[in-house]
């Protein structure tokens, strides 16, 4: 079986910047097609057009609100249409508000519940009618957060990538019969999100969460997006992965070793 991506149609949500948007830009350099939906219409536009001229593959880019359910299904079939089907769906939205777990109010936990975990079904649900007949691949991007013993402010955060693993290997069983594969990611990449959320911690809760996290990769770094993590998503897509769902893969250069 091929690890090619070459022509595969692609969704992509959360595409315009970050794991998303990168990733996309990574697909179209394998020659796939993709559609990138997100928020960031002027990041994502721009994006989805250096993409394309870039080559060999495009990507086009639709606004798309996936706290908002009529709007996936619309911004899923607008892909389908585009594409002329579809045979992957990569769910990489996401929002991280950081709070000590008694002082997280109920609007940060409903917002990262919507985006991180809520979206991640209905988009997968809006899609499922595109990948019934075919079969294809679903990869949502989830954390290792969700997994760690040493989680650092995120237990809301943790608690909407937790839920991911359970939806995914849920529907990875459910819709095996029509050779959907379903797997999750759990990355440790830079990113303008993790750039912004640093941002925000005091000088004492930067240094706890860069001794836990980005100081304790055994490999040494934090991941890159393009060379790191994209070529992942690649393999999931590619007719190569034929064999593997429902699946907690880590590409976060050993930081959680248990899955």
């Amino acid at each position: 079986m091929s690890f090619s991506i070459e022509g595969k149609k692609i969704l992509v949500t959360g595409g315009a910047r970050g794991i998303g948007g990168e990733s996309a830009r990574y697909f179209a350099q394998q020659g796939a097609h993709v559609v990138t939906c997100d928020i960031r219409d002027e990041e994502g536009a721009k994006l989805a057009q250096e993409a394309t001229e870039a080559g060999p593959g495009r990507v086009i880019f639709r606004h798309m609100d996936v706290t908002d359910v009529a709007d996936i299904k619309a911004g899923v079939d607008f892909a389908a249409q585009q594409l002329g089907g579809l045979d992957a769906v990569v769910n990489a939205a996401e929002i991280m508000l950081l709070s000590r777990p008694e002082d997280t109010r109920e609007q940060d936990w409903d917002e990262q519940m919507a985006v991180n975990a809520r979206s991640v079904g209905f988009v997968c649900q809006a899609a499922f009618p595109h990948l019934r007949e075919q079969g294809g691949s679903i990869v949502n991007v989830a954390s290792g957060l969700a997994l760690t013993h040493t989680p650092i402010l995120s237990s809301a955060y943790s608690a909407s990538k937790g839920a991911i693993f359970s939806y995914t290997r849920t529907i990875a069983l459910e819709w095996a019969t029509y050779g959907i594969r379903c797997n999750s990611v759990n990355p440790l990449v830079a990113t303008p999100l993790m750039d912004e959320v640093r941002a925000t911690m005091s000088p004492e809760d930067r240094e706890e969460w860069e001794l836990r996290v980005d100081r304790a990769v055994p490999l040494g770094r934090v991941g890159d997006v393009a060379t790191d993590l994209a070529p992942v998503f690649a393999f999931l897509i590619s007719d190569a992965s034929q064999y593997v769902t429902s699946q907690i893969i880590g590409v976060d250069g050993g930081l959680v070793t248990g899955r």
